[in-house]
């Protein structure tokens, strides 16, 4: 399959009208499942939620279901209680429509929603990393790239960064410390582990 940058472009928490609070980017491996999700508050550098994990399909009560499988979240420091899943349907226009259940911040309850998405689908150029200790998540397909991670005092971090006229953008960081992925990658190989930045990372997907 080929890995894939998702855009949102809307969300309803059923039965309320559909909105778009956020910039939401999601990096999905194509190989492996492993995908990185920022959401930033529109006009502002406030993370709505940011977490990683890996994708999967599951059948329930007969159905296809999407499975989320949090292993870091910045709402959480114990992601394996959240519950994320949810089923695909193509819409007409070309975007897809998921729904799902999943906790509402605004109440905190388990909630059903619908979601509007907007994929672009890449064969090759996808880049997916973490460190050793699973605190930071890195992830690079075509024009985007996105980061997230808790650092030492438990404080949550995350950024987007766009690529224009060949130059890394940064679009939201909820730090003016933002150090992105090396140009030259070609030495890192998908399964091994390498040296950057002062930490040890493994390499989850490559392609």
């Amino acid at each position: 399959m080929p890995s894939t940058i998702s855009f949102r472009d809307s969300i309803r928490w059923i039965p309320d009208e559909a909105s778009e609070p956020t910039d939401t980017v999601v990096l999905t491996g194509g190989k492996t499942g492993v995908f990185l999700d920022a959401r930033f508050i529109k006009g502002s550098e406030e993370l709505d939620w940011a977490f990683a994990g890996y994708r999967s399909t599951v059948i329930a009560e007969g159905k296809e279901l999407i499975k989320f499988t949090h292993l870091i979240d910045s709402r959480t420091k114990d992601p394996s209680q959240m519950t994320d899943y949810g089923s695909n349907t193509e819409l007409p226009d070309g975007t897809t429509l998921e729904k799902g259940e999943m906790v509402n911040p605004a109440t905190g309850k388990m909630t059903s929603y619908e979601e509007i998405w907007r994929d672009e689908t890449f064969d090759d150029g996808a880049l997916f990393l973490r460190n050793v200790s699973s605190t930071i998540w890195y992830a690079r397909i075509g024009s985007w790239q996105l980061a997230l991670g808790r650092d030492f005092s438990g404080n949550f971090w995350a950024f987007q960064a766009h690529l224009l006229n060949l130059k890394w953008t940064t679009v939201h960081s909820t730090s003016d410390a933002v150090k992105l992925l090396p140009d030259d990658t070609s030495n890192w190989v998908e399964g091994k582990e390498v040296q950057w930045n002062g930490d040890q990372w493994l390499i989850l997907e490559k392609a």
